[in-house]
């Protein structure tokens, strides 16, 4: 074995089998719901039945008449604890969500009245014996009705129900337009809709006195800032406030932002001296825990005579629903859609206005892509319609406008590392040349049609902190830290800030150690979700698993190899470069007969100290804190869906879906195939069947899976994974994020399929039976 070879990763790239597997499909994962403390009291929400509402007082007499056993605690007793989540901007309208309604219900399901009994059924009813006293207003149910000032405010003091207004901009857009043989001008929409995790939200708290520690188990992505929060609320030390993820059911975002029921239950914990429980249903997550898209985007595209963009212009606005939720506020999700719409494409003048209005809705928080699958369908229907409109082919005109050069400076001045974004486009066009061949042959027919649509785009993913200063929102850092830690035994502990809710952390994190550490990836223990053990971190959102957490745990397990070799090379009298560590052995260089074993270092280090270099102190662990690059590194994909259309009935058949994808470094390929093909199907719901769907006076009318469609086995075809790997020269693996790519990318892909199929112009989600009976009409002959 050459020295090159033993230096090559083992199991990074490998397709380890996920070690957390074994307790979450054999019944042994402990869920939230599985959480039991003695003498708990459970706790039922009497939400908001109105959208808009003054309150005018609240009854309970009717629980003391029957004797149910119960305490019952109102925004009067609440008052001044609030979801505050502001950006620092002069532009933004202030405003917070009281944790209980205080004076004015702003949305159904707003949370009004809180219910404790000792039986969570018993509360349940006990809820239904509470009334609500409250004179109607004025409900703000659209952005037109959010953007007219003639209407009343949702908040005292405010100018209108706009949350915030910005611009940015870069280049010379004049020059652009005066420039422009062609002006191409679109209005795109995006439905809303929620994020349905398979696991639903829930809060346990329980204070105990002994030793005066306030423990909290919380369904979150995000525990050390779920802590931060709620000492700052509650006027708590952190040193005393215990947060738990426990095994988490899926969160995409939705789990990602603090809610009033985080703040809600441990308050009621330490007013009552009693555990508290509360458990979502899937009512209550469908209309009252966040909401996601619901994106209008008008944008105008200037093009030269030859087809080269040479600027664009872009209006956004997203309906925000009542309240702005922390960490990421109001702003995020319109900020988010103006800085990514340039996406992968070449052209230096760009302008984008932005705002979230707010409306008697569900507040908009993160669901997975966060704004970027709504302006990815806008970027990626414009390339459609623009290529179609000059007579050009979509792949041809992408490939003529392709960043190829790196890294690269767009017109908002953010910096792309390297990338494959031109290879990746021809590797799909090779792919689909069959299907595309189809379609075209499909043309002569009135009956059955076959469309091929694609998506070609760039993620934004471990941006850190320069970052979010810039934004100047309440996350404030982007970092993730890891310690990792050799017991006496040789056995490695790895305390992780990532928490995990189905990434395969346990897994992934155990290969990047055991590599850096010459151990097996069994030997390796990933602990996560627990701020008591785990170094302070922002959670899992932002892709940022692979590149910040597994850059942090190699750091950290490199420090320690380090150590393990510079005692190897005491012991065995070599110079401590030479020391290669490998199969749970430290070699000199190639030598298979000159070793030393790994646990006997490990030994040797905290406890048969005196055999240790001189000078050198004991102990072997490590802590790493790896920060994001300031404009994070980018990800890059292209989708491509295939659709069979049958024209008299108007029903449509998804039948082929691909992906070509480059996340840099793949840590372990199978865990990647599965994040792309779940974020994929996602992005399929999003595009074809979920909608939240409200009526004119703001009440929700899908609160249940009869109305709210999710997609099934049936509607999902053989999704196909194809990988590049373009190493980054920004993060420590070479690695970038990969989470949220799978859903970005599929809702542009299958609208440019239909229209594609039907010649006609699709202009938004979600393309359901109905929507495409109505874009079959022409064919059929009617008007």
């Amino acid at each position: 074995m050459t020295t090159k070879q033993a230096d090559r990763p083992k199991y990074i790239g490998a397709r380890v089998q996920r070690f957390e597997d074994i307790r979450l499909l054999s019944g042994e994962a402990r869920y939230i719901d599985d959480i039991r403390r003695p003498n708990m009291l459970h706790l039922s929400l009497l939400r908001a039945q109105i959208a808009h509402a003054r309150i005018l007082g609240i009854d309970s007499s009717a629980l003391a008449d029957i004797g149910f056993p119960t305490q019952v605690f109102t925004g009067a007793d609440t008052k001044g604890l609030a979801i505050k989540a502001h950006q620092d901007y002069p532009e933004m309208q202030y405003s917070e969500q009281p944790i209980l309604a205080e004076g004015r219900m702003r949305f159904v399901g707003e949370p009004v009245v809180a219910v404790l009994a000792d039986d969570p059924y018993l509360a349940e009813d006990a809820t239904e014996q509470v009334l609500i006293d409250y004179e109607a207003l004025p409900v703000i149910g659209t952005m037109d009705q959010a953007r007219d000032p003639s209407l009343p405010t949702l908040f005292d003091g405010w100018k209108n129900n706009v949350f915030v207004e910005r611009q940015m901009k870069g280049g010379d857009l004049d020059k652009a337009r005066a420039e422009a043989a062609h002006v191409i001008r679109r209005t795109y929409s995006n439905q809303r809709q929620a994020g349905v995790p398979m696991e639903g939200r829930g809060v346990v708290a329980e204070y105990n006195p002994a030793d005066r520690v306030l423990t909290v188990w919380s369904s979150t992505q995000i525990p050390h800032l779920v802590r931060t929060y709620l000492c700052e609320v509650l006027d708590w030390p952190e040193s005393r406030l215990r947060v738990i993820a426990p095994d988490v059911g899926g969160g995409f975002g939705v789990k990602g932002q603090v809610f009033a029921e985080e703040v809600l239950v441990p308050w009621l914990a330490l007013k009552t001296g009693r555990p508290v429980k509360w458990i979502e249903d899937r009512r209550e997550h469908l209309m009252a825990s966040i909401h996601a898209r619901d994106h209008v985007h008008i944008l105008e595209a200037y093009v030269s005579a030859e087809g080269k963009l040479l600027g664009l212009k872009a209006d956004i606005t997203v309906d925000n629903g009542a309240y702005s939720t922390f960490p990421f506020t109001a702003a995020g999700d319109p900020g988010m859609a103006g800085k990514v719409m340039p996406g992968p494409y070449d052209f230096q003048a760009y302008e984008a206005t932005f705002r979230a209005v707010a409306t008697n809705k569900c507040p908009i928080g993160t669901y997975r892509g966060v704004a970027r699958p709504s302006a990815v369908f806008s970027q990626e229907r414009l390339m459609d319609d623009i290529a179609g409109e000059l007579g050009l082919d979509p792949i041809a005109f992408r490939l003529n406008n392709i960043i190829r050069t790196f890294p690269y400076k767009n017109a908002l001045g953010f910096h792309y590392d390297e990338g494959s974004y031109a290879q990746s486009l021809e590797q799909m066009r090779d792919l689909i040349a069959a299907d595309r061949a189809e379609a075209e042959a499909s043309k002569s027919s009135t009956t059955r049609r076959v469309g091929v649509g694609i998506a070609c785009f760039i993620e934004q993913t471990a941006h850190g902190t320069p970052d979010f200063i810039r934004r100047r929102v309440p996350i404030e850092t982007g970092y993730i830290a890891a310690r990792v830690e050799m017991a006496p035994d040789g056995e490695v502990t790895i305390d992780l800030g990532l928490q995990s809710h189905g990434q395969g952390h346990e897994t992934v994190m155990a290969q990047v150690a055991a590599d850096a550490l010459g151990i097996a990836p069994h030997n390796v223990y990933v602990r996560h979700g627990d701020t008591l053990t785990t170094p302070y971190s922002v959670g899992t959102w932002g892709s940022r698993g692979a590149p910040l957490g597994g850059g942090a745990v190699h750091k950290a397990a490199t420090e320690l190899a380090d150590k393990l070799k510079a005692i190897a090379a005491h012991l065995l009298q070599a110079e401590a470069g030479t020391i290669r560590l490998r199969n749970g052995k430290a070699h000199v260089g190639d030598d298979e007969g000159r070793f030393i074993e790994i646990r006997k270092l490990a030994r040797i280090a905290l406890r048969n100290v005196d055999q240790m270099p001189q000078g050198m102190g004991p102990g072997l662990e490590a802590v790493c804190s790896l920060d994001g690059p300031a404009d994070g590194t980018y990800s890059n994909a292209v989708h491509a869906a295939v659709v069979e259309i049958d024209v008299p009935t108007g029903k449509m058949k998804l039948r082929r879906f691909v992906v070509v994808e480059d996340c840099g470094t793949i840590l372990n390929p199978m865990i990647a195939d599965g994040q792309v093909r779940g974020g994929v199907v996602q992005g399929i719901g999003s595009a074809m069947l979920e909608h939240f769907v409200y009526d004119a006076e703001c009440q929700p009318l899908t609160t249940s899976f009869a109305d709210y469609l999710m997609p099934l086995a049936p509607e999902i075809p053989t999704i196909e994974v194809h990988h590049i790997e373009t190493q980054t020269p920004l993060t420590p693996l070479g690695a970038k994020g990969l989470g949220e790519g799978g859903a970005i990318g599929p809702a542009a892909a299958i609208a440019n399929a239909v229209s594609n199929a039907l010649d006609v112009s699709v202009t938004a989600t979600p393309l359901n039976a109905n929507a495409i009976w109505k874009l079959s009409a022409r064919l059929r002959g009617e008007s």
